[in-house]
């Protein structure tokens, strides 16, 4: 009985991630979107040594089943979940080959890694979150949270976030792997950003057309941010007085943090769903859902600097954690590095 009501979940789960699949006729917002120019193909070749200030390009694609989220290290290595599998798949910029699977659960979407990058949290729709142990390749422990859609852990590494299918976000303490606080945001919570000063977490809902700010010592919602449309992905500058939300509606939110006011809307070429700010502040990449794009933005100019062609259906982009190594997953089956 109780399988049944969760498969009944899965329009507001997985059908949800997949929402934009109904969004293909272009929006007010497209129109006026700027021309993308100039605009890259893939190139192979290349390799990952001191990084420039930002992403010059792409470097490689791996051919993946069903990649969905993707988490990255400095290093190269890359963890991902196989939305259709089951399970998380294993890559590097160095080996540009998919070297292993950790079976985990059924759905699994997000995941993200610790601060040091040797756990990882993987985020099973139709189970809880599971801990692996990177090193081994292997789980080693799961935390009980139902129906869970995101994952994120705070930059101090002792507590993790969990963004479900409802209107709960659950608090986990990492040593003991238990769930001790949870905050209520708007429906279906499915993007995380942590600001640089280590206190607050932003969290977007994307049926809500709510994001919202949170304390994570005290565990409770400060400011909600009103942006509208379907906001999913989204990423703070390193100075962390700026917020961008990559929205499925059409364009780039930008909120100011220190007055809680929204900046113009930048326009897309489609429906925004990944997003993720260079180590420098100077650009942001923007996955656009089913157009095969991905756009680049000067966060000075607020102006469109290039587009990557990296075809098929980007979806999420992940930096590493000095920005080192971007990654960007395609449900067209493989994942586009940058650096």
């Amino acid at each position: 009985m109780r399988r049944a009501a969760r498969a009944g979940m899965l329009p507001c789960a997985v059908a949800f991630l997949l929402s934009s699949c109904n969004r293909d006729a272009p929006t007010a917002a497209d129109a006026s979107a700027p021309q993308a120019s100039p605009t890259l193909t893939l190139a192979t070749g290349g390799s990952c040594g001191t990084p420039p200030t930002h992403p010059g390009g792409i470097i490689d694609k791996v051919d993946a089943p069903t990649p969905w989220g993707v988490a990255v290290r400095d290093d190269g290595l890359a963890f991902f979940t196989e939305l259709y599998n089951g399970g998380v798949g294993i890559t590097s910029t160095k080996t540009r080959t998919v070297d292993g699977f950790i079976p985990t659960g059924e759905i699994p979407t997000g995941i993200a890694f610790s601060p040091d990058g040797a756990t990882a949290y993987v985020a099973n729709q139709y189970g809880q979150v599971s801990v692996l142990d990177v090193a081994t390749q292997q789980v080693v422990g799961t935390i009980p949270v139902d129906n869970p859609l995101a994952v994120r852990v705070s930059p101090d590494g002792a507590q993790l976030f969990v963004a479900t299918g409802g209107t709960t976000v659950y608090i986990v303490d990492i040593p003991t792997r238990q769930v001790v606080n949870s905050v209520e945001v708007g429906f279906a919570p499915n993007g995380f950003a942590v600001h640089p000063d280590g206190r607050m977490l932003y969290v977007s809902s994307f049926v809500g057309g709510t994001v919202s700010e949170i304390d994570m010592f005290t565990g409770t919602v400060l400011r909600t941010f009103e942006v509208g449309g379907t906001p999913q992905e989204m990423a703070l500058n390193r100075k962390g007085t700026r917020l961008y939300v990559a929205n499925e509606a059409g364009y780039l939110n930008e909120i100011e943090l220190q007055s809680g006011q929204l900046a113009a809307t930048i326009p897309l070429q489609g429906g925004g769903f990944g997003v993720g700010v260079t180590p420098d502040d100077g650009q942001a990449y923007v996955s656009i859902a089913f157009t095969g794009l991905v756009q680049v933005f000067s966060l000075q100019s607020r102006s469109l600097t290039k587009t990557l062609d990296v075809g098929g259906d980007p979806r999420r982009i992940a930096f590493s954690q000095q920005g080192r190594v971007g990654a960007i997953t395609n449900s067209a089956g493989y994942i586009t590095f940058v650096r």
